[in-house]
């Protein structure tokens, strides 16, 4: 399960997260058995606006098993990490092919567009890439 943790201090380390969690994960049991938990990554995301100074830290954590991983955030949602609160929810990676819009391929479906303007954000830059979690490719922490 990836585990989502929004708006971290900017300094944070990953092995600041790790411990952060562990609180939580430490003598967990499913079942009434004693689970083999792991955190199998940690990712920390820096996002940068193009029209503003400012940028927004977050932390993304593979955690398994998926029990655990809601464990974790329900008992860490809305707490203080480094003297700042954070919200904690699960990360889902959204694909074209689970869109609803796209479930008959041989349909037109319009939509009449109400939007006055984009409510997009303008993203400068950013250090993370949702798609290397898929693949496994992220770094030790």
């Amino acid at each position: 399960m990836l585990i989502f943790l929004r708006n971290i201090p900017p300094e944070t380390k990953k092995y600041e997260i790790a411990s952060f969690i562990n609180r939580v994960i430490n003598n967990c049991s499913i079942y009434g058995q004693v689970a083999n938990i792991r955190i199998e990554e940690i990712e920390i995301l820096l996002i940068q606006y193009a029209n503003l100074d400012t940028s927004e830290t977050h932390g993304l954590v593979r955690i398994s098993p998926e029990e655990v991983g809601k464990l974790v955030i329900k008992r860490l949602d809305g707490t203080v990490f480094k003297g700042k609160h954070i919200a904690v929810s699960e990360y889902v990676i959204r694909f074209a092919c689970n869109d609803p819009r796209n479930k008959h391929p041989g349909t037109l479906i319009y939509f009449n567009e109400q939007r006055v303007s984009d409510r997009r954000r303008r993203i400068k830059s950013t250090m993370f890439k949702p798609c290397e979690l898929l693949a496994g490719n992220l770094g030790n922490f």
